[in-house]
């Protein structure tokens, strides 16, 4: 895939999750209020990700003395490789379940009329997903490029 169809593709995803999410968190209709708890675990696995992306550029500069030359990880220090792997998991988890697991715990969730008011939490969660899945356009484009590659 190019760069541009990269970015279609997750600027697609995260509309969905926009969309679905704001639905989500205004139609549920449960008149009680949303606890600190419930938001904070509906935002933690996106906001890890967008924490480790982030501190991965930042770890990458400065421990490369800038950003790498080519594809892969080879010559990178023991510790950036950790951190690689860990932002890596953590992205992959983030898209699967957006496209996964998020959709079907709305279902389960619709179907189940106790678990209704988790609605509004898995709405949190898709805005927050999509949140992070356009953030990361923000990184400076050389580290986007080897993350892509």
């Amino acid at each position: 895939m190019t760069g541009s169809s990269i970015l279609l593709a997750f600027l697609l995803v995260a509309f969905v999750e926009f969309v679905a999410g704001a639905a989500l968190v205004k139609g549920a209709g449960s008149a009680a209020p949303l606890r600190r708890l419930g938001v904070a675990a509906a935002v933690s696995a996106p906001a890890a990700f967008v924490a480790l992306f982030f501190s991965l550029a930042v770890h990458m500069k400065q421990s490369l003395g800038g950003w790498p030359e080519r594809i892969g990880t080879a010559g990178f220090p023991p510790a950036l490789l950790v951190h690689d792997a860990l932002a890596g998991y953590a992205f992959t988890a983030l898209i699967l379940g957006s496209i996964g697991a998020w959709p079907l715990a709305v279902l389960l969730c619709a179907a189940v009329p106790r678990w209704r008011p988790g609605l509004r939490y898995l709405g949190i969660a898709a805005l927050a997903a999509g949140a992070a899945l356009v953030a990361i356009w923000l990184a400076p484009a050389p580290f986007l490029e080897w993350w892509w590659d």
